[in-house]
């Protein structure tokens, strides 16, 4: 299922003005903790210059921002109406613009962030590449995203996502659709090997990555080829 670019952005247009509630909601309160190691991960290397890639309502860039006030962190996004939010909760720098091809030049950040956005790309290699392209060489790639859970976890997970989820969101949201694209979404998404071969293609280097919550969530860390 390759994601359409526009059917995408419509749904989270619709959700935004509900979209942190359901991230709670849905993600039983765990995307707080995953947001939460990812900023940490970043933090260690103490940027100055960092992109959050289709960042939404703002969570990561925000925690960013208050975790390093020294950084200037840019939000990114396709949907008004979620930068919309960033930027009323105190995101300073907004940018409404199309992941795979973003309006930046080459190597200006010295870290990328990119959190549950990179299964939503039509093209996830050419996004990828756009990200490598505006690293700076050796800097940093933080990808924290959904992954298909290994057995013995898959069968709970796949209940969870498959026929729970959408259930309780068309009580709630009347979008159950857009949850059982989710599902689909997660159980397509490359396994982690098949995802570093991904970055590797892509201008990056080393990836090294660690799971969370029973193999659902992986946070991955990169660095940019010095020659790309």
């Amino acid at each position: 299922m390759v994601p359409d670019p526009s059917s995408i952005q419509s749904l989270f247009n619709d959700l935004a003005p509900s979209y942190d509630r359901y991230n709670r909601i849905f993600s039983l309160g765990l995307d707080i903790l995953w947001r939460k190691r990812l900023v940490q991960a970043v933090t260690r290397h103490q940027p100055s210059l960092v992109l959050d890639v289709a960042c939404g309502s703002g969570d990561v860039a925000l925690a960013l921002q208050k975790a390093i006030p020294s950084a200037k962190v840019t939000g990114l996004d396709f949907s008004a109406p979620l930068l919309a939010q960033a930027k009323s909760r105190g995101l300073g720098d907004v940018v409404e613009g199309d992941a795979l091809a973003m309006p930046f030049p080459d190597s200006l950040f010295d870290t990328v962030t990119l959190a549950f956005g990179l299964r939503n790309f039509s093209d996830r290699i050419q996004g990828l590449r756009e990200i490598a392209r505006v690293l700076q060489p050796g800097g940093t790639f933080a990808l924290l995203e959904f992954s298909p859970p290994p057995l013995p976890w898959k069968l709970f997970w796949n209940f969870y996502l498959f026929d729970l989820m959408p259930w309780v969101a068309q009580i709630l949201t009347r979008q159950g659709k857009a949850f059982r694209y989710l599902a689909h979404s997660i159980s397509e998404f490359p396994s982690p090997a098949d995802l570093s071969k991904e970055l590797l293609s892509a201008g990056f280097h080393d990836p090294s990555s660690q799971s969370m919550s029973l193999g659902l969530v992986r946070l991955t860390l990169c660095g940019k080829i010095s020659t790309h």
